[in-house]
């Protein structure tokens, strides 16, 4: 007795003439890509989208690469593509791309977010892989056509802590500034954090800011002078610190009986980070904006890191 099983299956054609004309191809020949950005699916957009989809159809045809043993891989959709199977679709429109310079893991960041499709946290977890891989913020950035800065926000949602992980997960707070903002603050003022947290507020930039304001509003910086300077070991210069603008504007109060400071020859900005003292480099440039070089006394080496999260000390004569 023959086995006729094999002729009830559709055959699936993709010849090399019909790259990039639209195909209706069977779902069960196609998967998703497994290292998409998108790692979360809105259960209630996606139920939405299949419930449009049972009604018209799927109006933008999917993005998928050629065929190996017959099995599509999705470049975009999908979102539509698992709409559409909720919907009872056997098929889905499809385009057949082989560009994989423009059809790369950039490509399907920039087409999801366009739509409004990734999370933050997707987005974050794309950053934190393309950084793996030696990219910089700033190629990261250029290649997103968004500011440096942007990236800068999106990497506070990785390792946040703990806290500030579970006020993500309840949307307590959104977006990827707000989560800078508020690690930010708990950097500087942990308690203030869980407090705020703890209220069960909505935890907007302006709120953030607000609670900030108490925390960051004067700080005084010791300028020690030489030992052979004829004027007191040190000076102090009360320096307002505006939380709302994130900027610092200096307002000298009182300089101790000497109206002309005596010049450093070499000045040394030292620093804490972590807890731990650092020097400060500013003669060297930074790769990217946002970030500065430091040196630990005990380590000779010097590197990268994020301006905010250190505090300046002092400013003293560099020892030869």
């Amino acid at each position: 007795m023959f086995d006729l099983s094999q002729f009830e299956k559709t055959p699936v054609f993709a010849p090399d003439n019909q790259i990039g004309i639209v195909l209706s191809l069977p779902l069960t020949n196609i998967i998703e890509d497994p290292t998409q950005p998108r790692t979360e699916f809105d259960v209630e957009e996606l139920t939405k989208l299949s419930e449009d989809i049972a009604r018209r159809g799927v109006q933008a045809p999917i993005a998928v690469r050629p065929a190996v043993d017959g099995i599509y891989q999705i470049i975009h959709g999908a979102r539509r593509f698992r709409a559409s199977g909720m919907a009872g679709l056997l098929s889905i429109p499809a385009i057949v791309q082989v560009d994989e310079v423009a059809f790369d893991d950039y490509s399907q960041v920039l087409e999801n977010t366009q739509r409004d499709n990734l999370t933050p946290l997707d987005i974050a977890r794309f950053i934190q892989k393309r950084k793996a891989l030696g990219e910089s913020n700033s190629q990261i950035a250029r290649n997103l056509s968004e500011k440096p800065e942007w990236v800068t926000y999106h990497l506070a949602l990785i390792d946040m802590p703990p806290e500030i992980q579970q006020a993500y997960a309840a949307g307590q707070v959104t977006g990827a500034k707000a989560t800078y903002e508020l690690r930010k603050l708990h950097g500087k003022d942990p308690d203030a954090v869980k407090e705020l947290i703890a209220s069960g507020e909505e935890i907007t930039q302006v709120r953030i800011r607000e609670v900030a304001a108490p925390v960051m509003t004067v700080q005084t910086i010791q300028i020690e002078t030489q030992e052979k300077s004829p004027v007191p070991e040190s000076q102090s210069i009360v320096i307002e610190k505006k939380a709302a603008a994130d900027l610092y504007t200096p307002v000298v109060a009182a300089v101790v009986q000497q109206p002309y400071p005596e010049h450093l020859m070499v000045p040394s900005v030292i620093g804490i980070y972590q807890g731990a003292q650092v020097q400060v480099l500013f003669q060297l440039k930074p790769s990217e904006p946002g970030v500065v070089w430091i040196r630990s006394p005990e380590a000779e080496a010097q590197r990268e890191v994020l301006a905010d999260q250190i505090t300046l000390s002092r400013i003293e004569e560099a020892t030869p």
